[in-house]
């Protein structure tokens, strides 16, 4: 059996790095934007979503890959997620990871961090044309897999739309960017507060999938 994961603001805490490179990106731009106009720049899914006309939004995502290619040696994991898992084998779940992050992103982020083979399917932006709310990401790991996951858990209101509309189960990651109430308004099955309550929650669904015969 697998779980699914979102990679940013779910396992790793790249908040920082991300917004330390997104305001470099408009200040290359000659854009003066406050906090929380970075963070609707980087959780929305396209310009609309962040309320921006194409070519600049498309524009501020190219200046801010070499920016956040330096800020990448600051990103680490989350407190506890490597516990988790580490802890995932013994209650018979593999783990896989579907993220809207440019392939060689996170490839750099896992080798650093350790993970690179940690993972039985890595799914990025490159290899679908539609992304998160979709659910097309999440049904390229199941192919991949050959198997239904049991959860897929993230940190963002589109996580857990893409979550719903590829029928799996979604688990909000409140640690993150949208924190419980956004995530909650999504329709998250389950929102946790930390990555030590996870392996508890994945237990009890991994328990009823057995005894569905799943």
């Amino acid at each position: 059996m697998f779980v699914l994961f979102d990679l940013d603001g779910t396992l790793v805490d790249s908040g920082p790095a991300h917004l330390r490179a997104a305001a470099g990106a408009f200040r290359d731009r000659g854009l003066h934007v406050d906090e929380g106009d970075l963070v609707r720049f980087l959780v929305a899914h396209d310009a609309a979503s962040a309320g921006m006309e194409p070519d600049i939004y498309l524009d501020i995502w190219r200046r801010m890959q070499p920016l956040y290619r330096r800020e990448q040696e600051s990103i680490a994991a989350f407190p506890g997620v490597a516990d988790l898992l580490g802890r995932l084998p013994t209650i018979g779940l593999d783990a896989g990871i579907v993220t809207s992050k440019r392939r060689w992103a996170v490839e750099r982020e896992l080798g650093r961090l350790g993970w690179r083979h940690g993972f039985k399917c890595v799914v990025c932006r490159e290899d679908t044309q539609r992304h998160k709310p979709s659910p097309d990401p999440i049904l390229h790991a199941m192919r991949q897999l050959g198997s239904q996951p049991v959860a897929y858990l993230g940190d963002a209101p589109t996580d857990i739309a893409a979550a719903r509309a590829a029928g799996l189960p979604a688990i909000g990651a409140a640690w993150g960017w949208a924190g419980a109430q956004a995530l909650e308004a999504a329709g998250a099955d389950w929102v946790l507060e930390a990555p030590a309550d996870v392996l508890p929650l994945l237990q009890q669904i991994g328990a009823g999938h057995l005894e569905a015969g799943d």
